[in-house]
């Protein structure tokens, strides 16, 4: 897994519609997420979520668990 933490991982992520997860700062997954839709200093936007890039982790490549 990587984590998305610069501008520029974002974009990259952004760009080739990577799969992003949102996890907590402790950890636990916050949303299994999807593809970047806009970010800015703030803030990510993911399948029409806002999350700020202050409170969550922003990863790509596979977790252990997946949404039913």
């Amino acid at each position: 897994m990587k984590t998305l933490i610069t501008d520029v991982d974002l974009l990259a992520a952004a760009l080739t519609q990577a799969r992003v997860t949102v996890y907590e700062k402790d950890g636990r997954i916050a949303d299994y997420g999807g593809v970047i839709e806009r970010y800015t200093p703030e803030s990510v936007k993911i399948a029409g979520t806002y999350f700020m890039r202050e409170v969550y982790v922003f990863k790509t490549g596979s977790t252990r668990e997946r949404p039913e």
